[in-house]
């Protein structure tokens, strides 16, 4: 669990990289190497994409996404690496992205392989025929603990996933916003993501070392979210589009702190936090959290393998001709 000092208030204040201990009240002294049982972890993010699959301007797009990535995951070859969206990958979309529904924008995320999503109020939308094929179509967990069916009162689709980072037990849970003005929720029921933390967030936390929240409903209802949920480390959210360079710290129930993050939108910045964890009986526990967003901009060179794949992605299909009659 991530705790909070007044030291931590003052430091993230002045914009300085965050560092959490388990405890507040016995710090330990900071000192230019971590200990030898210091574990890494590093969380990748994205959110509020908008389907705008190439540079907008001299910013974004996921051939800029793909190069950075690859960059990250080579440098940390010898630790876990996740990556996850929380969501509106849909809505606002471009031409590709309007054309396919977002199956372009999935078959780009399953290449990429993003370890999560939770969807957006856009990615509802299209309807709920249309979604349930694209979490078909997704090759990693997509994630909706407090959206149900109607028709069946079962969740339209997992509500948590428990990935095995490196030995570390990353419990991912997902809460979505859905416009229910919009005709394409009528087949659902959506359920108050604060009661739905409360109810699970508990039995995860009894079963993973670190529990993360992956949300679209905006910055203010994450802040609420960890102010009211006890056993959260981290936030990682998305709908306001919120541009958050080192993250926002909030004191949760229990005392303990949940940092959330969030990188604005349309593949400007792609968020990383990188977590440090340590051996605390038979689990670990974080004792350092630092959190930052790196610009997706014109330094940042355009992966060639995505870029092709975009051009075979918006190419048309093309139409089969009737073969000619055989010569008599």
């Amino acid at each position: 669990m991530i705790r909070r000092t007044l030291l931590l208030a003052l430091l993230v204040a002045m914009g300085t990289a965050i560092t959490l201990y388990p405890s507040a009240g016995q710090p330990r002294s900071q000192s230019p190497t971590d200990p030898a049982d210091t574990v890494k972890l590093t969380i990748l993010h994205v959110n509020d994409t908008h389907g705008q699959l190439e540079p907008k301007g001299n910013s974004g797009g996921i051939a800029r996404l793909a190069t950075t990535l690859d960059d990250i995951r080579t440098a940390c070859s010898n630790q876990p690496v996740l990556l996850l969206h929380a969501g509106d990958i849909l809505s606002r979309g471009d031409a590709l992205t309007r054309r396919t529904r977002g199956a372009a924008n999935f078959a780009l995320m399953n290449h990429l392989q993003f370890d999560a999503l939770t969807p957006g109020n856009g990615e509802f939308y299209d309807g709920v025929a249309n979604l349930r094929a694209r979490i078909a179509q997704a090759k990693f967990p997509v994630l909706t603990a407090n959206v149900m069916l109607k028709s069946t009162g079962r969740r339209l689709s997992e509500p948590y996933v428990i990935l095995d980072a490196g030995g570390v037990k990353v419990a991912i849970l997902g809460l979505c916003y859905v416009r229910m003005g919009h005709s394409s929720a009528r087949p659902l029921q959506v359920e108050k993501p604060i009661a739905v933390a409360k109810a699970l967030v508990g039995e995860l936390r009894k079963r993973a070392d670190v529990v993360v929240l992956l949300t679209h409903l905006g910055f203010l209802d994450d802040i609420k979210l960890a102010a009211q949920v006890p056993g959260v480390d981290l936030i990682v959210g998305g709908h306001s589009h919120n541009v958050l360079p080192k993250g926002h710290l909030v004191q949760g129930p229990d005392g303990a702190n949940a940092l959330l993050v969030q990188a604005g939108d349309y593949y400007r910045y792609l968020g990383r936090v990188d977590l440090k964890l340590r051996k605390s009986g038979g689990s670990y526990e974080i004792f350092s959290a630092k959190a930052r967003l790196i610009p997706l901009d014109k330094h940042v060179k355009l992966d060639p393998t995505v870029t092709a794949m975009i051009a075979r992605l918006a190419s048309p299909t093309p139409r089969k001709t009737k073969s000619p009659a055989p010569a008599r």
